[in-house]
């Protein structure tokens, strides 16, 4: 049976990977390998082709201290451990010679991982073929170890790079629509944590949406915030945020025939507070006449000092807000925002549409308010679920881990996958760098690259950081 005891360090990767210690050249000296964006296929031309890279300095953090728990594990546990991988799972004889030599390069890994990683800055918005990270291992006997790691740094790190670039172009959106950018902005909202692959894959990723947004439901990316780029407490909090919210139970809870009761008794507990109340549990346009039409609700809404954010969040999102022609309800063919706008005003009830939200969507809405006479960022909240934030795989953003250069019998060396059948997996070759100035991509073979991008600062910045670079990053892409 398989023990808790064993280190993780030892479960992070493609089984395959795990013999190929045994298959270098004895003259293999250094080895450099390279994580980078290749051809991704999601539609970045709002961006001019860029993704954005996030993530990486906290995926490598994560991968030391899987290693720190590996060297400090008691040796003949990491024996049994790798007697159950390499004799009971992979089937490996123990009477080859290669067997004793693949536990050996494991018993022997040093104190210190033996990689050096270079990395770009956090949020960097890169082009197609572009570095993300570099990996350089320059000890001969540890070479392997290189791409043993691939694996991990893969899995880490596309849903953070996809996240953060879907994020991106949401904040295109709303960037043409004011025609600057907004740096503390609650128009896109986070509604994508019960739908992510896990709560740890939510922790990990969601943080990408609150590179360019401050409005989040997805509270463990909040924790991670705390966790990793957090800083001051008070800091973290005045650029993030989120506002008390009702939801179906609360509404089906009071009944039907009380859902109107249910909207003041709400209101009545939170008086002094923006509070979001869901209007589509039964008949949304109902409710928002009655919520019109009964005195005392309306002198309710209008009397607050803070307003009600109405919640209309079922069918199609572009007909239920800008109205539909082909309905026989008058009420339904105005739409919820004109309804809204002449019911109310939009400083006393404000809105948010939370399903299925989509950037050809929210685009499609934006364009109909400018047309019509509305800006949307003034009243319009769009609550992003995983309809965009989990629909993604790793070849929308394109990262892949190649090895492109190695030191042999002390010659270097460029190294280069170009397969017959399939051109479009052409690798790069040598070291590659980004010069910083230019964002000129070079490869190279013998020398280092004087104003890398990538560099050797590992270290965790604050939000508030890695926020200005993300929009300084995003005003130079689309400037290009």
């Amino acid at each position: 049976m398989l023990q808790n005891e064993y280190p993780k360090l030892l479960f992070i990767s493609d089984c395959y990977k795990y013999t190929h210690a045994a298959m270098y050249r004895d003259d293999v000296e250094e080895v450099y390998s390279l994580l980078y964006c290749r051809k991704p296929r999601m539609d970045l031309s709002p961006l001019n082709g860029h993704i954005v890279a996030f993530g990486m300095r906290q995926a490598i953090a994560k991968l030391q201290n899987l290693y720190n728990e590996f060297i400090n594990t008691d040796k003949n546990i990491v024996k049994k451990a790798l007697d159950f991988l390499y004799s009971d799972f992979m089937k490996l004889d123990k009477a080859q010679k290669v067997y004793d030599f693949l536990l050996q390069k494991w018993l022997d890994l040093p104190p210190k991982m033996p990689v050096i990683f270079k990395v770009v800055p956090e949020a960097t918005f890169i082009h197609n073929d572009s570095p993300i990270i570099s990996i350089m291992c320059v000890e001969k006997k540890h070479c392997w170890f290189v791409n043993f790691i691939e694996t991990y740094l893969n899995s880490e790190l596309w849903k953070s790079c996809f996240i953060a670039t879907k994020a991106a172009l949401f904040k295109r959106i709303e960037f043409d629509c004011l025609g600057y950018y907004l740096d503390s902005s609650y128009n896109f909202h986070d509604f994508s944590a019960r739908g992510m692959n896990g709560i740890q894959d939510c922790y990990t990723s969601s943080v990408g949406h609150l590179l360019f947004f401050s409005g989040t439901d997805s509270i463990m990316g909040l924790k991670n915030v705390l966790d990793n780029y957090g800083g001051a407490l008070q800091n973290v909090t005045r650029n993030l945020g989120s506002i008390p919210a009702s939801e179906h139970s609360v509404m089906c809870l009071g009944g039907q025939s009380n859902e109107l009761e249910t909207f003041k008794y709400i209101m009545q507990e939170f008086p002094t507070s923006p509070v979001s109340i869901v209007a589509d549990t039964w008949n949304l346009w109902d409710i928002i006449d009655k919520l019109r039409f009964d005195i005392d609700a309306y002198n309710m809404i209008i009397n607050r000092e803070k307003p009600v954010i109405l919640r209309p969040d079922s069918g199609d999102p572009f007909l239920i807000l800008t109205g539909n022609d082909s309905a026989n309800d008058s009420r339904e063919k105005k739409g919820v925002i004109r309804l809204v706008n002449e019911y109310f005003g939009f400083d006393k009830v404000k809105i948010i549409y939370g399903d299925a939200i989509t950037t050809d969507r929210a685009r499609e809405i934006y364009r109909w308010c400018k047309d019509n006479g509305f800006n949307p960022t003034h009243f319009l909240c769009l609550g992003v679920g995983s309809y965009a934030y989990n629909s993604g795989i790793r070849d929308d953003v394109g990262l892949v881990t190649k090895m492109t250069w190695a030191k042999i019998n002390g010659k270097s060396t460029h190294l280069i996958k170009s397969p017959i059948t399939g051109k479009d997996k052409i690798s790069l070759s040598g070291k590659v760098g980004i010069k910083k100035n230019s964002r000129e991509v070079v490869q190279y073979m013998d020398y280092e690259l004087e104003n890398d991008l990538l560099n050797t600062d590992l270290s965790l910045q604050n939000l508030d950081s890695i926020r200005q670079n993300a929009k300084d990053e995003f005003l130079r892409a689309i400037a290009l």
